[in-house]
C-alpha cells in the first residue's frame, strides 16, 4: 500500500519492536556459561564434603555448636515463646548479656542478600559454598579468566583451616572468612575507578562481614586493607595519581560507614559490653594490665611455632591433629593392641593418637594452603613486579610473624600494646587466614600473567626453576633428612614421661607422618611445575594447562581436607539430640524445685561446660567473653587453689549462698555424679541487716573471704551517695520475694517497716539494666562484688528490673534505616545497568 501524500501511515506497535539477534544471544550465552559452570562445580564440591547432610539428612556434629545450644537454650526458648529477643540470659555464669551468644539483629535487612547466595544449601554447607562464590567473584573482578578463578576459589575454600573450623563448629568464623574476599573485591573495584559498584559491593560485603559477628576476622580484614591502602598510597605518590586515590578512599569511607550503621545495634552493644568482660580492664591490683585487653599469656596461648609454619607446605610437618585415628600399621596401634586394655579404652586410644607435637596446647589440624600454591606464591614473587607483589608479600610476612605470638614476643608485643584493638583477641595463630587468602591470590595472578604473555618464555622458565628448587627442594630435604633434625616430642608428652615405649611409638609415627607428607608435597610441586613448563614450551594448550592446574590443586587440597571433615563427622538426628538428654541428676533437680535457683556442677569441667546451662541456671558455663568481675569471682572464690600446696581449696560456700546455688552436683564413683542440696542458698533476694563500705575492688574481694551474705552487704564507696542517711535495722517482719521471672524482666514484692537495703541474687551489669520502684525509675548499685543492691523505703513496694539497652533498641532502628538506603542504592544501580544493557542491545540490532 502506498502512503498517501502528506499523511503518515500508522504502523502497528508490534512491527516496531526489534528482536535480539541470534549472534547477541550466543554472545550472552557464552559469557554466562563459564560462570554457570563455576557455580555448578562449586555446588558439586560442596556436596562431596557434605553429602551425608544433603542426601542422607544427617547432622554435622560440631562440638562448639553443641556447647552453643546449651548456652543459648534459655534465649531460644524465650524467642520462641515471646517472639522477641531476651538480650540477657541467667543460664550461665550467674547471668550475662546475650550479645555474643545468640541475638537476632533484624534491623540489618542486608542479611537476606546473604540468604540468596546460599542457594538452598543447609547450614553450615552454605558457608562453604559462599566462600567459593566470594573468592571467585574477587578473581573475576580483577580480570582473571573464569577457569583460573575457579582454581583460586578452590584454593581459598579448601584450605585445611576452613574444614577444621567447620568440623569444630566455628560457624561465625567461617561465615566471616567466606565473605572476606567479597569485601576486598569492592575495595579493589573502587581503586580501579568503578566507584558506584565498588562502593555498593564494599558496603554490602562489609555489612554482611560484620553481621557474621566474628570481629576478629573483620579485624584481620582491616589489617589486610590497611596494607593495601599503604601500598596504593606509595604508588599514587610515584604516579601522581592522587585524585583517583582520594575519591576511592572517600567512597570506601562512606561504604564502611553504611556497613557500621547497618550493624549499629550489634556493634554498639558489643562496645558497651567489652569493657565489662575479660577483654576489659580489671580493678584488682593483682590483675592490673596497661593494655586494658586480654591477659597476654591467654592471648598468646595458641601461638604458631616458627618451624610449624612449614605446615603451609607440608600438612603433617608437626604431626597434624592432637588426637587422630591411628593407622592399622602404626607403632601406636601395635602398642595399644598389644596392651591388655578393656575394649572401650583400647578403641578410644586408637581413635585419639596424640600425633601433634607443636607449640600450641592442642589443635584440630594444621593450616595447609597447598604445596602447589606455595610454589606459585614463590614464582609470583620472582615474576610479578607490580603493586600486587608488595601488597600480598607484606600481608603474608606480617600474618606469619604475628601468628608466632609468644615465639616472637618483641614483634607481637608491638601490636599487643600499641595497635588499637589487637589485644582484645586471642588465638593469634588465627591470623593465618590472611595467608590462606594471599597465597591463592598471588598464585592465580602469576598464572594469569603467564597466560597473558606478560613475561618472556625464558624468564618464566628460569624463575620456575628457581621456585621449584626452593619449594621442591625443601619438600625433598624434609622427606629425606627431616627426621634427623627434630626431637618429635612436645609439651603434651609429659603425661607419658614414665612410659618410654609410648614416647618411642609416638616419635616413630610422627617421623612417618612428616616423611610421608613431605614426599606427597614434593610430588604435587613436581607435577604442577611440569604442567607450567609444558605450557610455557607450547607442549599443551591453554585450556589443558588451566584444567590440569585446577585439577591438581583440587586433588591436593581435597585429599588433605578429607582428613578433617569425613563421613564420621556426621550423625543422625536422634543421636545428635541425645547430647541434650537430662541426666538422672538433672531430672531430680527439675522435679524437686520449681523456683528459680542456680546449680554448681563440679562433676563436669565447671567453667567450660554448657550442658548444665541447657537445663538449669548455672554457676558455671562456657564462654570466651564472660564478665570480668565474675571471672575474678571464679578465680578468687569459686575455684580457689593453694598453688604452694598444689591443691584445690574448693568454692567459698558464702559466695555460693549469695549466688543462690541451691544444688551442687559432685562426682560419684558408683553413679557418675550425684546431687547435694545446699540449704544455705539465699533465694532470689533478701534484706541485709548491715552494710560494709569498702574503698576499692581489692578490699571488696578480700571482704568476701569471711562474711555472712545473709546479714551483710559489701558495698563499694562509689555508691555511698545512695545510702546517705541510711541506718541499718533488724526487721524480722520485712520480706522480699520474686513474683515474676523473665530473663530480661524481674518483678519483686517487698514489705518492710523502715528503709532496708535489699540484695538481689542477680549479676550487676550497668549498661542496660534499669531499676523501677513502683513504676518509677530509680537507682541501684553493685554489692558483694557482682550482685545488685537497692535501697528500698519502708512500706509495700513493687521493684522491677528491666534490661533495656539503648544500644540494641535505638541501634536496630538506625540499622533498619541504613540498610533500606543501601538496598535502594543497590536497586538503583541494578536498574541503571539493566537500562544500559537494553539500550546497548537495541543499538546492536
Amino acid at each position: 500500500m502506498k502512503e498517501k501524500a502528506g499523511i503518515k501511515q500508522k504502523v502497528p506497535i508490534s512491527s516496531e519492536r526489534k528482536t535480539i539477534s541470534p549472534d547477541i544471544k550466543i554472545a550472552v550465552f557464552n559469557k554466562i556459561l563459564p560462570h554457570a559452570a563455576a557455580v555448578i562445580l562449586f555446588a558439586i564440591i560442596t556436596c562431596l564434603y557434605f553429602s551425608p547432610m544433603i542426601f542422607d539428612n544427617k547432622v554435622l556434629f560440631q562440638s562448639d555448636i553443641v556447647q552453643g545450644k546449651g548456652m543459648a537454650k534459655e534465649l531460644s526458648d524465650y524467642r520462641a515463646q515471646m517472639g522477641k529477643e531476651a538480650l540477657w540470659t541467667n543460664s550461665m555464669f550467674g547471668g550475662m548479656p546475650a550479645y555474643q551468644i545468640t541475638v537476632f539483629y533484624k534491623g540489618n535487612l542486608l542479611q537476606y542478600l546473604d540468604d540468596l547466595l546460599y542457594m538452598g544449601f543447609p547450614h553450615p554447607a552454605r558457608l562453604f559454598f559462599l566462600a567459593f562464590l566470594c573468592f571467585y567473584f574477587l578473581m573475576i573482578s580483577v580480570g582473571i579468566t573464569p577457569w583460573l578463578s575457579i582454581a583460586g576459589a578452590i584454593g581459598y575454600t579448601l584450605s585445611s583451616y576452613d574444614l577444621i573450623i567447620i568440623a569444630a563448629g566455628h560457624n561465625t568464623k567461617m561465615h566471616a572468612i567466606a565473605l572476606l574476599p567479597l569485601a576486598v573485591a569492592g575495595i579493589i573495584m573502587l581503586r580501579n575507578g568503578r566507584y558506584v559498584w565498588g562502593g555498593i559491593i564494599t558496603a554490602v560485603a562489609l555489612s554482611l562481614q560484620i553481621y557474621a559477628n566474628h570481629l576478629q576476622i573483620t579485624y584481620y580484614l582491616m589489617l589486610l586493607m590497611i596494607v593495601y591502602g599503604i601500598v596504593e598510597l606509595i604508588y599514587a605518590i610515584r604516579e601522581k595519581d592522587f585524585k583517583r586515590l582520594l575519591i576511592s578512599a572517600g567512597v570506601a569511607a562512606i561504604a564502611a560507614t553504611f556497613a557500621v550503621l547497618t550493624n549499629l545495634s550489634m556493634l554498639w552493644s558489643t562496645k558497651d559490653y567489652v569493657p565489662s568482660t575479660i577483654r576489659g580492664p580489671s580493678e584488682l591490683s593483682s590483675n592490673k594490665q596497661s593494655t586494658g585487653g586480654l591477659d597476654k599469656d591467654y592471648a598468646y596461648q595458641w601461638s604458631y611455632g616458627k618451624m610449624e609454619t612449614f605446615t603451609l607446605l607440608i600438612p603433617n610437618f608437626f604431626g597434624g591433629v592432637s588426637g587422630s585415628e591411628a593407622s592399622a600399621n602404626s607403632q601406636w596401634s601395635k602398642l595399644i593392641n598389644s596392651a591388655n586394655l578393656p575394649p572401650d579404652q583400647r578403641d578410644s586410644y586408637l581413635k585419639h593418637e596424640p600425633l601433634y607435637w607443636g607449640d600450641q596446647p592442642f589443635t584440630g589440624g594444621p593450616v595447609y594452603v597447598g604445596a602447589i600454591f606455595c610454589l606459585l606464591f614463590i614464582l609470583g614473587l620472582f615474576l610479578i613486579r607490580d603493586r600486587w607483589r608488595w601488597w600480598l608479600l607484606t600481608v603474608s610476612v606480617l600474618a606469619i610473624m604475628l601468628s608466632w605470638g609468644r615465639n616472637m614476643m618483641w614483634f607481637s608485643d608491638l601490636f599487643f600494646y600499641y595497635f588499637p584493638g589487637y589485644n582484645k583477641f586471642r588465638v593469634v595463630a588465627m591470623i593465618l587466614v590472611l595467608v590462606q587468602f594471599t597465597f591463592p591470590f598471588m598464585g592465580i595472578m602469576v598464572l594469569w600473567k603467564i597466560i597473558r604473555g606478560d613475561f618472556t618464555r625464558q624468564e618464566v622458565i628460569q624463575k620456575l626453576k628457581w621456585s621449584f628448587y626452593i619449594v621442591g627442594g625443601l619438600c625433598l630435604f624434609f622427606a629425606l633428612f627431616g627426621t634427623s633434625f627434630f626431637s618429635f616430642t612436645g609439651n603434651s608428652d609429659v603425661r607419658y614421661q614414665s612410659q618410654q615405649e609410648v614416647i618411642n611409638a609416638l616419635i616413630s609415627d610422627r617421623k612417618d607422618a612428616l616423611r610421608t607428607d613431605a614426599f606427597r608435597s614434593f610430588v604435587f610441586v613436581l607435577l604442577s611445575a611440569s604442567v607450567i613448563w609444558l605450557y610455557v614450551n607450547d607442549r599443551i594448550k591453554k585450556n589443558i594447562f588451566m584444567g590440569g592446574i585446577t585439577l591438581l590443586i583440587f586433588i591436593d587440597l581435597f585429599t588433605v581436607g578429607k582428613r578433617y571433615l569425613t563421613a564420621d563427622n556426621f550423625t543422625n538426628q536422634n543421636q545428635y539430640n541425645e547430647e541434650f538428654q537430662p541426666t538422672a541428676v538433672d531430672q531430680f533437680i527439675l522435679k524437686e524445685s520449681s523456683k528459680d535457683y542456680r546449680v554448681l556442677n563440679l562433676a563436669s569441667d565447671t567453667w567450660n561446660d554448657s550442658h548444665t546451662s541447657y537445663f538449669h541456671k548455672s554457676v558455671g558455663g562456657y564462654h570466651a567473653a564472660k564478665l570480668r568481675r565474675y571471672q575474678e569471682i571464679i578465680e578468687h572464690q569459686l575455684d580457689r587453689k593453694d598453688l604452694a600446696a598444689k591443691k584445690n581449696l574448693g568454692p567459698n560456700i558464702s559466695v555460693l549462698n549469695m549466688l543462690n546455688a541451691k544444688y551442687i552436683i559432685v562426682p560419684s564413683k558408683d553413679q557418675g555424679e550425684q546431687v547435694q542440696p545446699n540449704p544455705g542458698a539465699l533465694d532470689n533476694a533478701w534484706f541485709a541487716d548491715s552494710i560494709k563500705i569498702v574503698q576499692d575492688a581489692d578490699e571488696e574481694m578480700s571482704a568476701l573471704n569471711d562474711f555472712n551474705p545473709a546479714t551483710t552487704a559489701i558495698i563499694d564507696k562509689r555508691y555511698s551517695s545512695q545510702l546517705s542517711g541510711y541506718n541499718p535495722v533488724d526487721d524480722l517482719t520485712s520480706s522480699i520475694v520474686l513474683e515474676k521471672y523473665e530473663p530480661n524482666d524481674l518483678i519483686y514484692k517487698s514489705t518492710s517497716s523502715k528503709d532496708r537495703v535489699a540484695v538481689f541474687s542477680e549479676i550487676y551489669y550497668q549498661p542496660g539494666w534499669n531499676a523501677y520502684l513502683d513504676g518509677k525509675k530509680t537507682d541501684h548499685f553493685r554489692c558483694n562484688y557482682i550482685l545488685r543492691g537497692m535501697r528500698i523505703p519502708g512500706g509495700s513496694h513493687t521493684i522491677e528490673f528491666k534490661f533495656e539497652p539503648a544500644s540494641y533498641y535505638v541501634g536496630e532502628k538506625v540499622a533498619y534505616a541504613s540498610s533500606v538506603l543501601v538496598l535502594l542504592l543497590l536497586t538503583g544501580a541494578g536498574l541503571r545497568e539493566f537500562l544500559k544493557y537494553r539500550t546497548r542491545n537495541r543499538n546492536q540490532t
